[in-house]
C-alpha cells in the first residue's frame, strides 16, 4: 500500500513474514533496518468477538456460510459511449484495508485479522464530501486455489460459526452494499499483493509458500482468471466504479515487461465478461509517482479495446518514500514542496503519453502532526490542480487506533465522534476540483 520505495533498499520485514503492524512496532525500537513495506496499518489480532465494531452492527447471522457461485460470464454490451476521464469517475476517496489485513495469516479470523468497517465510517467520509473508497483485499482470501472459485475457504471466527460474513465473497458484497447506501463508489483493489501470493492451498494452508507473479507457480493466466472472476462476481454492483488489477508490483523476476504482459492478459480476460468497466493499472516498482517514468518504460503500450484504462500512482513523503515514517516518529522535511516534486514525474508522464485525463493517485498520506501539514497541503493542491483524483491512506476500522496515518477521528465508548477531523481529511474535503 505504500508508494515510491527507494531504490537499492534492503529486503523488507514484510518479506520475512512479519505483519506490518508488528513491523511498525519493531521499527520504533530499531532504526537500523530500512523497511520497504506498505505505508499502512492493517487489522492486527485484537482478540475481539464482534463483527463490525462500534457504530455499525452487522445483520444477525442465520444461513450457513458457503462459497458463492460465480455466475456464467455474460459480456457487457459495447456502445456505452465514450470513456470518462478519471476525474469524472472519482475525485476524493479513502482506503479501507480490512480484507487485506494480516495477509500472512490465512485464512485469518473475522474480527481478529479481518475487520468489518462500521457503518459510521462510511457515513463520516460521505458527509465530508468524499465520493469513493478503495477496498483492499488479498488474492489468497478471495481465491485460495488458483483457477478455483471465489469464496472457497471461509474465514475463521472466534465464536460465531454461522456468520455469513465469514465467506469473503459475502464480505465484499457487504462492503459494496454499505458503500451504496452511503452514496459512495468503490474501487476494487482485491489483489493487494505486491506481485506475489501464497500458493500450496489444499483445503488448508499447512504447506503455503510465497511465489511471484509470472513464475511457474503463479502464471499470468492465473492472474487473468482471478481478475475476470472478480469482475464477473462484483462488476455489475451499482457501487463499483472500477477494478485495480494489483497493488504495487515490484522486484519481479519477469520485470516491468512481465508486469505489462500480466496486465494485458488480465485486460483481455476482463473484456470477455465486461466491455466497459474501468481498469486501473498500478505502475511497476511500488507504483511510485516519483520513479514512474524510469520504472515503466513500456506500460503505456497496454491495449484496451474499450479504451478504459487508468493509471494509478502512489506517493509518500518520508525520507525513503516508504510510507512508514519511522513508525510515525520521522520529522517532516524542511522542503514543503517535496511531495509536489515527487509527484511531478508522474504528471509529466501522463501528459507526454496523452493520458492527462486518465491519472489517479491511489495512495498518499503522512503523520497527523502539524509539521507535516505544509507538505500534505501542497501535494493535495498540486494533484487536484493537475486533475488527478486522490485516494488517501487510510481508514482504520477499530476504535481510536494510534496508527500515525489513521484518518478516522477519536470516538467515545459509545462510538460517537468526539475528536477533531484529521488535517488530511479537512484539507482534501475543502479542495475544489
Amino acid at each position: 500500500m505504500s508508494g515510491g520505495k527507494s531504490t537499492g533498499a534492503a529486503p523488507g520485514l514484510l518479506a520475512l513474514g512479519m505483519s506490518r503492524r508488528r513491523a511498525l512496532a519493531w521499527l520504533s525500537g530499531s532504526t537500523s533496518l530500512l523497511l520497504i513495506g506498505c505505508g499502512g496499518s492493517e487489522a492486527g489480532s485484537k482478540g475481539l468477538d464482534v463483527v463490525s465494531g462500534v457504530g455499525g452492527a452487522s445483520p444477525t447471522p442465520s444461513p450457513t456460510p458457503s462459497a458463492t457461485a460465480t455466475a456464467a460470464p455474460s459480456p457487457t454490451p459495447s456502445g456505452a459511449g465514450p470513456a470518462l476521464s478519471s476525474r469524472q469517475l472519482l475525485r476524493k476517496g479513502v482506503s479501507f484495508s480490512t480484507i487485506e489485513g494480516s495477509a500472512d495469516t490465512l485464512p485469518g479470523t473475522l474480527a481478529g485479522h479481518v475487520f468489518v468497517t462500521p457503518q459510521s465510517h462510511f457515513t463520516y467520509y460521505a458527509a465530508k464530501g468524499f465520493d469513493h473508497i478503495r477496498l483492499e483485499g488479498s488474492w489468497e482470501r478471495l481465491q485460495p486455489r488458483l483457477f478455483g472459485p471465489l469464496g472457497e475457504q471461509l474465514l475463521d471466527h472466534y465464536s460465531d460459526a454461522q456468520n455469513p460474513l465469514r465467506n469473503p465473497v459475502n464480505l465484499v458484497r457487504h462492503y459494496l452494499d454499505r458503500a451504496q447506501a452511503a452514496g459512495l463508489k468503490v474501487l476494487l483493489d482485491l489483489c493487494h499483493n505486491y506481485g506475489e501470493r501464497y500458493v500450496g492451498y489444499n483445503g488448508n494452508w499447512a504447506n503455503k509458500r510465497k511465489a511471484q507473479l509470472g513464475s511457474a507457480d503463479v502464471p499470468f493466466a492465473a492472474f487473468a482468471d482471478y481478475c475476470a472472476r472478480l469482475v464477473t462476481e462484483f462488476g455489475a454492483h451499482p457501487a463499483v466504479l472500477g477494478i485495480e488489477l494489483m497493488n504495487e508490483p515490484h522486484d519481479l523476476a519477469v520485470g516491468e515487461a512481465g508486469w505489462r504482459e500480466a496486465c494485458q492478459q488480465a485486460i483481455n480476460a476482463i473484456r470477455k465478461v465486461n466491455a466497459t468497466l474501468p481498469i486501473f493499472i498500478d505502475g511497476y516498482g511500488w507504483a511510485s509517482a516519483e520513479y514512474w517514468p524510469s520504472r515503466n518504460p513500456t506500460i503505456h503500450t497496454l491495449a484496451d479495446p474499450s479504451d478504459r484504462l487508468y493509471w494509478s500512482a502512489h506517493q509518500y513523503f518520508d525520507a525513503n518514500s516508504s510510507g512508514i515514517y519511522g513508525g510515525g516518529s520521522e520529522a517532516a522535511p524542511s522542503n514543503a514542496q517535496l511531495g509536489v516534486q515527487r509527484l511531478q514525474p508522474f504528471i509529466d508522464w501522463l501528459r507526454q503519453r496523452g493520458f492527462s485525463d486518465r491519472g489517479h493517485v491511489g495512495e498518499f498520506g503522512a503523520p497527523d502532526r502539524p509539521e507535516w501539514q505544509p507538505v500534505m497541503g501542497n501535494f493535495i493542491a498540486k494533484a487536484a490542480g493537475a486533475g488527478l483524483p486522490l485516494t488517501i491512506h487510510q481508514d482504520v476500522p477499530y476504535t481510536n487506533d494510534p496508527y500515525t496515518m489513521n484518518l478516522f477521528p477519536q470516538t467515545n465508548a459509545s462510538g460517537a465522534i468526539v475528536g477533531a477531523d484529521r488535517f488530511a481529511v479537512t484539507k482534501l474535503a475543502a479542495q475544489a476540483y
